[in-house]
């Protein structure tokens, strides 16, 4: 089962083998130093990494219990599909998540939602959770509306019974300078615990644009306006988690939020 408490980072395609080993190396460290009291001290932690660096990061850090993944899998099973990596093949490496239908691939390489709803489907049934990236793409769409048709799509072959993420990330807050402003994520998060309350292995993060003291504010103004099912189960790092002390921080701060 997926902890309560989560935070992540997805390193995108930024870090060289030579950057993944330095992250790797001072996250695992620190882990141990500041949370020696814990028996796993990166429990509730994950990384998502492109597919070379995946054993990499078992290798450095599993041991500390953080889970590890990849930003995507393929669509198809074993077979004559030159290129692809496979749900089978990630699970049996050690992949315990997958990131699918983020705005860069879909935008980028023209990602359907029909594709991404196979590809969750595939993730599930070969014990990856699936970590969907889902938002709207303007301040002046509606959340629900928007979100609806992505669920109704991305986890139709998904059991209601098995481990999905959301990650809530719209998509005019990714690469921005600022994260979406806290009163707007309580709202949206709350929404979508209501969308998906069927799920009770649902866990919820919120991405775009995060980075140190977002979750604090999040958790602020929930507890401000009274709001705790608007309180998301952690945060989702891109650029800000590069540097590994920024992505320990965030620890820090999430952990202290929700204690």
């Amino acid at each position: 089962m997926l902890p309560k408490v989560l935070i992540g980072h997805s390193s995108k395609s930024y870090f060289s083998l030579a950057d993944a080993h330095r992250w790797a190396d001072v996250v695992a460290g620190e882990l141990q130093n500041r949370y020696a009291d814990r028996p796993h001290p990166g429990d509730g932690t994950f990384l998502c990494v492109p597919y070379p660096l995946l054993p990499l990061m078992i290798d450095k850090l599993g041991p500390s219990g953080m889970a590890l993944g990849t930003q995507d899998l393929s669509q198809f099973g074993p077979g004559a599909y030159t290129g692809e990596v496979s749900a089978e093949l990630l699970s049996e490496i050690g992949s315990r998540l997958t990131m699918l239908g983020h705005p860069e691939r879909v935008n980028l390489l023209g990602e359907t939602e029909e594709v991404i709803g196979i590809k969750a489907g595939q993730a599930a049934g070969h014990g990856i959770t699936p970590i969907l990236v889902a938002g709207e793409p303007d301040p002046s769409h509606d959340p629900r509306e928007v979100m609806q048709a992505q669920f109704d799509v991305r986890l139709k072959d998904v059991p209601l019974d098995a481990e999905v993420m959301i990650a809530y990330e719209p998509t005019w807050a990714i690469g921005a300078p600022e994260p979406a402003p806290p009163a707007h994520v309580v709202k949206v998060v709350a929404t979508i615990r209501e969308m998906l309350a069927d799920r009770p292995n649902l866990r919820l993060v919120y991405g775009g644009s995060a980075q140190k003291g977002t979750f604090k504010a999040i958790v602020d103004h929930a507890r401000e306006v009274g709001s705790t099912e608007g309180i998301p189960d952690g945060v989702f790092l891109g650029r800000f988690g590069l540097d590994p002390h920024a992505f320990l921080d965030v620890v820090d701060e999430v952990r202290t939020a929700l204690a």
